[in-house]
């Protein structure tokens, strides 16, 4: 008789046994090790966070918690530790998990598993459901970046670097498609396909960049189509076979730039403060919390007549932080991708901005302050005024290229 498979469930995960020690016998500790935690909480607070999988939340949510708890530790006088909880039952990138593991306090196997499960029944314990990938409070601003390569990772890093950037600038390029979701999962993403974009739209703005002395590393992990173009300077580092965990993030935390229609990937750049064009993407305002980032969104429409909708619009409509193509449907919203020609315009505009070339006119810097003020105060995207404070710019060309958009 299999004993265990006459357990319920919740004591079935106790009794797992993968060839280390069952968790049972690890429970009398781990239940010792948060009756301590929970006896030092007067002069110090511990916490468990649990590392997500997904590769956008991996980097991201880790890195605010630390900034938070780092952040806390300035201003209070009872200090926070927080111990972060490597499940590694699938991570979609060891490397970057690892590097967590070295430079953060960190568990993981049973003990992890146990420690995360039984701190969950303490509120103030457990902070993984205050997870979040957004800075709301401006933490990356005031702090420097964490995950630090080692000696060795740093040499193969600057070589692999020196041997195809001969000018010493390049640029990743992470387009999002439905393939790296459907590859990692069983469920059914295409409610969110309205997110996608065809990386052949992308050729004439990454032949731009290379006439303009940048390297373009096409990224990603798995992906539908590759980007096929003869200029030297543009690598689709994501088919050609050279691609590894390690690079993707040394890549990313060394690039010039990047230039992303909203994924996972862009969550490098932005916690080792690389600056970062959002181009073709939504949902409209979710990004626009991110330093020194730059956004150029999806055009949106009105389903039954050939018009752009204004910003206003989009807001009454409800559509401003759709995650769902059916809440765009109902709407009436008809969602349009970037030309060509709009996506040359955004990474000419974002290298010029990078570079310090760029001159904004007058009308944009109008435009932009009317913006903000919109996306600051507005009841329908802020509870109370300048609760979620907007620190991106919208591409200036955008801003000129629609201007009914502020209507």
């Amino acid at each position: 008789m299999n004993l265990k498979s006459k357990l319920p469930p919740r004591l079935r995960q106790f009794v797992e046994i993968d060839g280390k020690f069952p968790k049972l016998l690890l429970l009398p500790f781990a239940l010792a090790t948060i009756a301590l935690f929970i006896l030092i909480k007067p002069v110090v607070t511990i916490q468990i966070f649990k590392v997500w999988e997904r590769f956008g939340h991996l980097v991201a949510n880790t890195d605010v918690r630390r900034l938070k708890t780092l952040d806390h530790n300035q201003s209070h006088k009872k200090k926070l530790i927080t111990i972060y909880y490597n499940p590694e039952k699938r991570p979609s990138n060891k490397y970057m998990n690892s590097l967590w593991r070295q430079n953060l306090p960190s568990v993981r196997g049973h003990w992890g598993w146990l420690l995360n499960d039984i701190s969950a029944h303490f509120e103030y314990m457990n902070s993984s459901n205050l997870s979040t990938d957004i800075d709301f409070d401006g933490l990356y601003k005031k702090s420097f970046p964490l995950p630090k390569f080692s000696d060795e990772d740093n040499l193969a890093g600057k070589n692999f670097i020196n041997k195809f950037c001969p000018s010493g600038k390049f640029v990743c390029l992470i387009v999002r498609d439905a393939a790296y979701l459907s590859a990692r999962s069983d469920k059914d993403w295409s409610y969110q396909n309205f997110r996608d974009s065809k990386i052949d739209s992308f050729l004439n703005a990454s032949e731009t960049l290379a006439e303009m002395g940048y390297t373009v590393f096409r990224m990603g992990a798995v992906v539908k189509e590759p980007l096929e173009s003869s200029h030297p300077n543009i690598i689709d580092y994501a088919t050609n076979g050279m691609r590894t965990e390690f690079l993707d993030i040394y890549l990313g935390a060394h690039c010039t730039f990047c230039v992303s229609n909203s994924n996972g990937f862009d969550a490098v750049p932005r916690i080792f403060k690389r600056p970062t064009l959002v181009v073709d993407a939504l949902m409209l305002f979710d990004p626009c919390y991110g330093l020194n980032s730059v956004h150029y969104p999806k055009k949106m429409g009105n389903s039954a007549i050939n018009k752009e909708l204004s910003l206003l619009e989009i807001i009454n409509r409800g559509v401003a932080y759709s995650h769902r193509s059916t809440t765009f449907k109902d709407a009436g919203v008809e969602i349009r991708d970037l030309s060509s020609e709009e996506l040359v315009e955004a990474v000419t505009e974002m290298a010029q901005r990078v570079e310090g070339t760029f001159v904004e006119t007058p009308e944009q810097k109008e435009m932009q302050a009317k913006l903000k003020q919109i996306l600051s105060t507005h009841p329908k995207l802020q509870p109370t005024p300048n609760y979620y404070p907007i620190r991106a710019e919208f591409a200036s060309c955008f801003l000129s290229r629609y201007p009914n958009f502020l209507d």
